[in-house]
């Protein structure tokens, strides 16, 4: 019988086990991570499992032909939707949000969700307003579930994005 803790001991005698930012390790054939189920991505290319939804490959930089993209057997594929959610997070216009220190608190102004013309970056963008020096400023940071919180959420009638 396989259960998670013998596979993730086969995983790590044959060094394919990913680490997820939590800390947990997991085998290659888990397409989420045990302890926080946050989910992974697998590299169409080189079939590499990451645990955070990066535009890019770290071990083979996504290099691989075109024709060769889609559904494949070693793994799942997000789609541009998919992976902008994860991005995104719970995070909507008008809701409070915070890094996990007083002076992070921000308010969202406006999400805009992409996607951009192929070569124009960020392919999306959030702009926000802090709390502690009233600065705007317009960035592509994915939400981190294991740093970032809900402080507020927004008030009845908004949120939309």
């Amino acid at each position: 019988m396989t259960t998670y803790e013998t596979d993730l001991a086969a995983a790590k005698r044959s060094r394919t086990a990913w680490g997820c930012t939590c800390g947990a390790d997991n085998p290659p054939s888990y397409d989420a991570c045990h302890d926080c189920q946050r989910p992974s991505w697998t590299c169409a290319a080189c079939g590499t499992v990451h645990p955070s939804a990066r535009s890019r490959c770290d071990r083979c930089d996504s290099s691989m032909p075109a024709e060769s993209l889609g559904d494949r057997e070693e793994g799942f594929e997000m789609t541009y939707a998919e992976w902008i959610a994860t991005q995104i997070g719970p995070r909507v216009v008008g809701g409070r949000y915070g890094h996990g220190h007083a002076e992070s608190v921000y308010e969202v102004l406006a999400i805009e969700r992409g996607p951009r013309p192929l070569g124009v970056w960020p392919v999306w963008d959030i702009t926000v307003r802090y709390s502690s020096d009233g600065r705007e400023r317009t960035h592509c940071t994915g939400w981190d579930p294991c740093r970032d919180t809900v402080v507020t959420p927004p008030a009845a009638g908004e949120g939309s994005c």
